[in-house]
């Protein structure tokens, strides 16, 4: 239709979003780091992490109350020997559980399955040296208050590295099925967090409880 030598075009040309004055001081959408089931396992290692506070506030309480800080029977263990190797142990399962993640990220699943098994089997292998400590302490947890707050820390902490090793060992047998790859990894990803959580952990107890004493 023309009207005195203009062309009138009727209809819409675009829509109504087209039509909207582009927004001048807004930021950009940005993607989140973690997902919803990342932040749920980093939120649950946190709950994990008040656990073992408490834990360590009611050792140095005691330790700052009672004058004699030593079982009744046997001496205070020392950092040496199997402290020291378990210790060694699992922070080298700590490096090969993130190059592990690394690998699978990469697409490496033959490397992250060497890795894993690694990991594992230098877990069990901190859970024996922890046993045989155990065996040659020369104290139990009804020896003094110290006994009983030895054991349950240090028992606590190798319950959660038996959960850890089961728990990366499910990955690794997910990965030997081809379930886990760059796209989709995100148990084994809370599998490390979780891990390095129980590494730092026996860090601060043997700091704690066998070089402080």
């Amino acid at each position: 239709m023309s009207s005195a030598g203009r062309t009138v075009v009727r209809g819409r040309r675009e829509g109504p979003e087209g039509r909207l004055p582009a927004a001048t001081g807004a930021h950009p959408m940005e993607q989140t780091t973690f997902s919803s089931g990342m932040w749920a396992a980093i939120l649950f290692v946190s709950s994990e992490a008040m656990f073992f506070a408490g834990l360590f506030t009611v050792y140095f309480y005691l330790r700052g109350r009672i004058p004699e800080w030593e079982p009744i029977f046997g001496e205070k263990p020392s950092w040496q020997g199997f402290p020291l190797l378990n210790t060694i142990v699992l922070l080298s399962s700590s490096v090969t559980m993130q190059y592990a993640v690394w690998s699978i990220r990469s697409g490496a699943r033959a490397r992250a399955k060497v890795l894993l098994v690694l990991t594992v089997v230098l877990g069990t292998s901190f859970l024996t040296g922890q046993g045989i400590e155990y065996a040659r302490l020369g104290f139990l947890p009804q020896d003094g208050i110290f006994g009983g707050v030895f054991f349950l820390l240090t028992g606590f902490h190798g319950a959660h590295v038996t959960g850890g090793v089961i728990f990366i060992a499910l990955c690794a047998f997910r990965v030997f099925k081809g379930q886990f790859g760059p796209a989709r990894h995100l148990a084994l990803e809370a599998a490390s967090v979780y891990w390095h959580f129980v590494d730092v952990v026996w860090v601060g107890l043997f700091t704690t409880i066998y070089i402080i004493g």
